[in-house]
C-alpha cells in the first residue's frame, strides 16, 4: 500500500511518497498558501504522486495559527444559569509573564459577555435532575444567536459529563431553530470534572470549527477532484491520525496536528537506531518545536494550553516557540539585538527568497554564512538570493555597529541561545539530563542548527534521519489510527473499587474500539490501553499512570504502586501511608495501520566517502574555512568520517563541526558523535 504524507508548514509544505515494501520513495517541498493551503496540499501531492496511492495523512497548522493569531468568529456560550462567567473567571490565577503586573487585564475572553447566555436547567453531580431544562429559553436564546450572525456555539451545563440530556436536548433544538448555527458539547469535547476546564475546551472546539470545518471539507473535496480513490486522514494533537468527519466535529484535537508527526517519525528513529532516549527538535520556517522521548514512547501531557485557556485532553508534550528559519533579527524598543518570534513567513518571507523580504532572518544568516548556498532552488518556486541576505544583514548591521558577516554570526547565535533553552525547559526542567539523551534533528533549518544546540547542552549524538527535511511528514504516513476517551471517577483506591474501575475501563474501551471499527480498522489491527489518573487525598494535580492488564487480579495495586513511583520521580517524594484518589479513567484506543521496519541491521564500514566539492564557511568579517561538500544520496550505510563538513539534500543542510565523528547507519540515518569540549 502506498500513502503520502503532507506537513503543512508556515513557509513549506512537505510531502513523501510512502511504500510499505519499500519505504520513503520520494520527497519535495512546495511553498506553503496561506490563501489556498488546501491548493498546496494538492499540489505537494501531485509532485509525489503515483497511479496506485491508497491514502493522504495530511498535518495542519490552521488550527495552531488561528489560536496565534487569534483572529478567528464571532462565538456564543450557552451555560447553566448563574455560570456564564465561568470562563472568565476561570481559577483566578495570573500567568507568569504578568504575574506582579497589577495591570495587566490578560487576554479578552474568547466569548464576550453580551455572547454568553445562560438558561434553567441543574442536574446534580449523581445525574439526578434537579431542574428540568428551559427549552422555551434555549428556543430563544437559538434564535438571537442566529440574528447576530453567530455561527457557532458552545454548549456546557453543569455536571453534563455526568448526564448529557439537556446538552443533547439543546442540541437538538438548535438543530431546529437555528440550523446555521455549528454546535460544540462539552459532553462530547471533555466529559469531565471540572467545569472551567470543560468550558474552556469546549469554547476552544467552538471557536476553531466555523475554520476547521469548512477547511476539511474543501481539502476532502480537492483531493477527491485530483484523485476520487484516496482516502484522507488527518493528524491530531494526540500523535494519531483521524478521518477528515471525526476531525471537523472536534478541531480542538488538531492544536497540534502539524508538529505531533514530526515526534511520530522521532520514535521511529529511535527504534531504527536502538537509542531510545532522545530529544526531538524540529526547526522549520517559523517555529522550534521540542520533544522529549524517553524509551521510545510518546509523551502525551492533559496539563497543555491554548489561547490562555487550559486544555485537557491528551496531546504530545510538545514545547514550542518562536524561532524559525524565518524568524525576524531585529533591535527591540530597548536596544536589545533580538530575533523573533515574529516571522517573515512564507510571503514575502527572508530577503534570500527574493518576494519582497527586506529583513534579514535566520535563513539569510545561514546563507551569508555560506551554510546554504547562493542560487540553490528551494522548494517549488525559490532561488536562493545570497545578496539579498547580504543587504538585509548589512541594513540591521548598521543599526548595531556590525558588519553583515558579524550581523549573520549574531543572528545564528542568539537563535541557537533560544533554542538551547527550549531542550534545556524540556529536558533538565522536568528532571532529565540532557547529556543522557540524543539530539534528533529534523525540518528544513533543524540540522543547520543542531550540532550547536548539541554542544550547549554537553549533548552526546546528534541523529540526521535521512529525510530530516521532511520528516514530520514521514510521521505522518507511518501514524496510527488513535482515539481518546475518559469518564470521571471521583473515589478513594481501595480494593473493593478494582472491579467497578475495570467496568469503567471497560466500557470506554469497547467505545474507542467501535470508533476505530468506524474508520476502518478491522478488530485484529485494534489494541486498547487504559490509565487512570490519581493524586494523593487532599492534592489539586494528578499523575496518569497505565494500569496494565485490567483482565488480571491485582492491577489496581500495581497501579497504585506505579503512581508512587511516578510521583517520587516527578516531585522528589513519595507517601506510602497516604490515601490516593482516583479521579479520572482513560482509554485509548490504537488501530496499526502500518508496520514500518525497525529491525536492526549492522553494516559493514566502507571506506570514507568521497566529498563531491566543497563549502566556503564565513567564522567572522576576516576569517572563513573550506571544508568537504557530501551530498546525502551519496552517503552510504557504513560510510565513516571525520571532522568538520556540510552535507546537502533536496529538503535540508547539515553542518557537522570539526569535532566531530559521522556515521551512516543501516537505515540512512547520520549519527553525529561530538567529541566534549573543554
Amino acid at each position: 500500500m502506498k500513502r503520502i504524507g503532507i506537513d503543512a508548514g508556515g513557509t513549506f509544505t512537505d510531502a513523501v511518497l510512502w511504500d510499505e515494501d519499500g519505504g520513503i520513495i520520494s520527497a519535495t517541498k512546495v511553498s506553503s498558501r496561506g490563501h489556498d493551503p488546501a491548493g498546496a496540499v494538492v499540489a505537494a501531492a501531485r509532485r509525489v504522486d503515483v497511479a496506485d496511492v491508497a491514502e493522504l495523512i495530511h498535518g495542519t497548522t490552521i488550527g495552531t495559527n488561528l489560536a496565534l493569531e487569534r483572529n478567528g468568529e464571532r462565538i456564543a456560550l450557552l451555560a447553566s444559569e448563574g455560570f456564564r462567567d465561568v470562563l472568565e473567571i476561570g481559577r483566578l490565577t495570573r500567568p507568569a509573564s504578568a504575574l506582579y503586573d497589577l495591570l495587566d487585564p490578560g487576554a479578552p475572553p474568547l466569548v464576550a459577555r453580551r455572547d454568553r447566555f445562560e438558561v434553567a436547567e441543574r442536574i446534580d453531580r449523581d445525574g439526578r435532575i434537579v431542574t428540568p431544562l428551559d427549552e422555551q429559553a434555549v428556543a430563544a436564546v437559538a434564535r438571537r444567536i442566529s440574528e447576530r450572525g453567530i455561527g457557532s456555539v458552545a454548549i456546557c451545563f453543569l455536571y453534563s459529563h455526568v448526564d448529557a440530556g439537556h446538552e443533547r436536548r439543546a442540541a437538538e433544538i438548535f438543530s431546529d431553530v437555528a440550523p446555521d448555527v455549528a454546535v460544540s458539547l462539552s459532553s462530547d469535547v471533555l466529559p469531565q470534572v471540572r467545569e472551567f476546564e470543560r468550558t474552556a475546551a469546549t469554547v476552544l472546539n467552538a471557536y476553531l470549527k466555523p475554520v476547521c470545518a469548512p477547511y476539511l471539507a474543501t481539502l476532502t473535496d480537492r483531493i477527491a477532484e485530483w484523485n476520487p480513490n484516496v482516502r484522507t486522514w488527518i493528524m491530531q494533537s494526540n500523535g494519531g491520525i483521524t478521518s477528515t468527519t471525526h476531525a471537523a466535529k472536534t478541531p480542538v484535537n488538531l492544536l497540534l496536528s502539524g508538529p505531533s508527526g514530526g515526534v511520530v517519525a522521532g520514535r521511529l528513529i529511535s527504534r531504527q537506531t536502538g537509542i531510545t532516549d532522545t530529544i526531538t527538535v524540529d526547526m522549520g520556517g517559523t517555529s522550534f518545536d521540542v520533544c522529549l522521548v524517553a524509551d521510545a514512547v510518546i509523551p502525551l501531557t492533559t496539563t497543555s494550553r491554548a489561547m490562555d485557556l487550559p486544555l485537557q485532553l491528551p496531546t504530545v508534550a510538545i514545547e514550542t516557540i518562536g524561532t524559525g528559519g524565518g524568524s525576524v533579527a531585529h533591535v527591540d524598543t530597548g536596544g536589545q539585538f533580538s530575533v523573533g518570534p515574529r516571522s517573515a513567513g512564507a510571503n514575502p518571507g527572508p530577503a534570500a527568497y527574493g518576494r519582497g523580504g527586506v529583513e534579514p532572518t535566520v535563513t539569510d544568516a545561514n546563507v551569508v554564512l555560506g551554510i546554504l548556498e547562493d542560487g540553490i532552488q528551494l522548494g517549488d518556486d525559490v532561488t536562493v538570493d545570497r545578496g539579498a541576505a547580504l543587504a538585509a544583514c548589512a541594513r540591521l548591521g548598521e543599526s548595531l555597529g556590525l558588519d553583515p558577516i558579524e550581523t549573520a554570526i549574531g543572528i545564528r547565535r542568539i537563535s541557537n541561545a533560544a533554542m538551547a533553552g527550549a531542550v534545556r525547559a524540556v529536558s533538565v526542567g522536568r528532571g532529565h539530563d540532557p547529556r543522557d539523551f540524543a539530539l534528533n534533528a529534523f525540518g528544513g533549518a533543524g540540522p543547520m542548527h543542531a550540532a550547536d544546540i548539541a554542544d550547549e547542552l554537553a549533548i552526546p549524538t546528534v541523529i540526521v534521519p535521512p529525510s530530516a527535511g521532511v520528516l514530520s511528514a514521514v510521521g505522518l504516513v507511518v501514524s496510527d489510527v488513535v482515539h481518546n476517551a475518559a469518564r470521571s471517577v471521583l473515589a478513594t483506591l481501595e480494593p473493593a473499587l478494582e472491579t467497578e474501575l475495570a467496568g469503567v475501563l471497560a466500557d470506554l474501551g469497547a467505545a474507542v474500539s467501535a470508533q476505530l471499527s468506524d474508520e476502518g480498522v478491522p478488530g485484529t489491527s485494534q489494541s486498547v490501553e487504559f490509565a487512570l489518573d490519581l493524586l494523593y487525598a487532599g492534592q489539586n494535580t494528578a499523575v496518569t499512570v497505565s494500569t496494565g492488564d485490567i483482565d488480571r487480579p491485582g492491577w489496581l495495586d500495581r497501579a497504585a504502586e506505579s503512581f508512587h513511583v511516578a510521583h517520587e520521580r516527578m516531585n522528589g517524594f513519595r507517601v506510602d501511608d497516604e490515601a490516593i484518589s482516583v479521579q479520572i479513567a482513560r482509554v485509548t484506543g490504537v488501530g496499526r495501520v502500518v508496520v514500518p521496519d525497525t529491525d536492526r541491521a549492522d553494516v559493514a564500514p566502507l571506506d570514507p566517502p568521497t566529498p563531491s566539492g566543497t563549502r566556503e564557511l564565513h567564522l567572522s568579517a576576516l576569517e572563513s574555512t573550506v571544508v568537504p561538500l557530501f551530498r546525502r544520496d551519496q552517503l552510504l550505510p557504513g560510510h565513516r568520517f571525520e571532522g568538520a563538513a556540510v552535507v546537502v539534500s533536496d529538503t535540508t543542510t547539515v553542518v557537522i563541526p570539526p569535532h566531530a565523528r559521522s556515521e551512516i547507519d543501516a537505515y540512512g540515518n547520520l549519527l553525529m558523535h561530538l567529541e566534549k569540549r573543554s
